[in-house]
């Protein structure tokens, strides 16, 4: 049995893409509400193995577009999982690297002529040369002399510093930072540890939160929340004073209830 070709993954997309035509969603829809790519629902759907990433991501992605849509696959995952094929790692199609072209030949670039010596101009004599060999001497003497008075020249003095005021005592500086307001003990505490798509849902059904999870989110726990993670293990959620646990391993895509603490 190829890896492309799983009974059960076909079966359990089946599924999947009827439930979803039955509530009249189209699959861009479903995607866009998901922030699933097309492709990979439209790959699901079909039971395209050879699309999909690794078994682990293939359940939670199956988990996730069922919750969506009020379905219980657990049926269905079972049955999935206990096929080898599946949990084998898809293999990837390779494409042979394109030939790089051939080199265009060189043209050969012609060298650069050779610098020849420069000859002593023509009807210049003896007399001309010892003239402008006393010139320059001259003009040496000049500059000489001129570099002689400027290291003479006296250099002017920088202006002595002046004497420091009296400083008067600094008023202290408060330099404590405003503490973190404490979580309440009605509150439910979200934290992405990486972006994570996220929904949150009051006891009446209303979003409180949809979309992508960066950093910490604070909710009032005055009443019945359910939360629906994409990737439940990368979100840590705490409630009132107890420590911070994931909401989830990475399959169990399903909503979480959080109710508040009893009155005492």
């Amino acid at each position: 049995m190829s890896a492309e070709l799983i009974p059960e993954l076909q079966r359990l997309g089946q599924r999947l893409e009827q439930a979803r035509q039955a509530q009249g969603i189209s699959r861009e829809n479903q995607a866009e509400r998901l922030h699933m790519g097309t492709e990979q629902l439209r790959a699901l759907e079909q039971g395209d193995r050879h699309a999909l990433p690794e078994s682990v991501f293939v359940v939670a992605q199956a988990r996730r577009v069922a919750a969506s849509l009020g379905l219980n696959i657990d049926a269905e995952i079972t049955a999935l999982r206990d096929n080898p094929s599946f949990q084998t790692q898809p293999s990837k199609r390779t494409t042979p690297p394109p030939t790089p072209p051939p080199n265009p030949p060189r043209t050969p670039q012609p060298a650069p002529p050779e610098s020849s010596g420069s000859a002593p101009a023509p009807g210049v004599g003896p007399l001309a040369a010892a003239g402008a060999l006393v010139l320059a001497l001259a003009a040496a003497l000049f500059w000489g002399q001129q570099r002689g008075a400027l290291t003479r020249a006296p250099q002017p003095r920088a202006p002595a510093p002046e004497p420091a005021l009296a400083s008067s005592p600094a008023s202290p500086t408060n330099t404590s930072q405003p503490a973190e307001p404490q979580q309440g003990p009605d509150d439910l505490l979200l934290r992405a540890s990486q972006p994570s798509w996220l929904e949150v849902r009051n006891q009446a059904g209303a979003v409180l939160f949809r979309g992508t999870l960066e950093g910490e989110q604070r909710f009032p726990l005055d009443q019945d929340l359910r939360v629906l993670a994409g990737r439940p293990d990368l979100v840590l959620v705490s409630q009132g004073s107890a420590p911070a646990q994931p909401l989830g391993p990475i399959e169990a895509v399903t909503w979480r209830r959080f109710s508040p603490a009893p009155a005492p």
